[in-house]
C-alpha cells in the first residue's frame, strides 16, 4: 500500500495496530469512568478536560488530576478500576474505517498484527464484538509477558515472528507512545489524530482517520 507522508509516496504492506482508541473506540468508556471517580470522590471534572489527559496514558490522567484536586492517585485508581468494571464491558464499536482499512492490508498481501496493552481475554472479546477478530492474523498484549509501549518489545517479537521487514511495516497508534515504540523498532509510524485533541508526535504521517489507510499499492519484495 502506499500514500502521502510528509508529502513523499512512502509504500507498506503490514500494519501493527495499536487497539484502544485506534481499532475500536474505547475511549468514551475511559473518559466516563475517570469522570464517575473523580467526582465520588468530591472533584467533578468534565470530560472535555479529561479527553487531552487520557489520549496521553490514563496514567497522566491520573497523576494530573491527584496533582490538582490534592487526592492521593492510588486513591483515584481504585475509585477508577470499580467505575470501569462496569462500564468498560460495554460494547466498544469499531473506529471508522478500521474493518475498511485492515480489509486493504489483507487484500494486497499484507498482515494485520495487533499489540497493545490490554489483556488478551479484553482484547479478544472486545474484537469479536466490533466484527474486527477475523481481519487480525496475530496480536501481542503485555498480559503475554511484554514490557509496556514505549518500550519495542512487542512490536520487536511480532516483526521476529513473521519475518517482517520493519521497512515494510506501519506501526498506527492514537499516542505518541504507540510512536515511539514503533520507530524504536525501525517501522514506519502513523498516528490516528482524536479531534480537538492536540499530541506533539515524532510520526511520519498523522493521520484524520483510518480511511486514509485504504488504497494504494502492495509494497514490492
Amino acid at each position: 500500500m502506499s500514500g502521502p507522508v510528509n508529502g513523499n509516496p512512502v509504500k507498506f504492506r503490514h500494519v501493527i495496530w495499536d487497539l484502544d482508541g485506534t481499532l475500536l473506540d474505547t475511549y468514551p468508556a475511559t473518559d466516563a469512568a475517570l469522570a464517575a471517580a473523580l467526582g465520588g470522590l468530591g472533584y467533578p471534572v468534565g470530560l472535555e478536560a479529561l479527553r487531552p489527559l487520557t489520549r496521553i496514558t490514563l496514567q497522566h490522567a491520573v497523576a494530573q488530576t491527584a496533582a490538582r484536586s490534592g487526592l492521593p492517585a492510588d486513591g483515584i485508581y481504585a475509585a477508577y478500576e470499580r467505575e470501569y468494571a462496569v462500564l468498560g464491558r460495554q460494547f466498544s464499536p469499531a473506529m471508522p474505517g478500521a474493518l475498511e482499512a485492515m480489509t486493504a492490508v489483507r487484500e494486497r498481501g499484507g498482515l494485520n498484527l495487533l499489540a497493545t496493552h490490554r489483556d488478551r481475554e479484553g482484547a479478544v472479546w472486545r474484537l469479536k464484538a466490533a466484527g474486527l477478530d477475523s481481519g487480525l492474523d496475530d496480536l501481542l498484549c503485555v498480559s503475554d509477558g511484554f514490557p509496556r509501549k514505549p518500550d519495542p518489545a512487542l512490536f520487536v517479537a511480532l516483526l521476529e515472528h513473521h519475518r517482517l521487514n520493519p521497512a515494510e511495516v506501519l506501526a498506527v497508534g492514537d499516542r505518541d507512545l504507540d510512536v515511539r515504540a514503533g520507530r524504536a523498532a525501525g517501522c514506519l509510524t502513523a498516528l490516528l489524530v482524536t479531534a480537538g485533541v492536540p499530541i506533539e508526535t515524532s510520526a511520519d504521517w498523522t493521520l484524520a482517520g483510518l480511511g486514509e489507510l485504504v488504497g494504494g499499492e502492495a509494497c514490492s519484495g
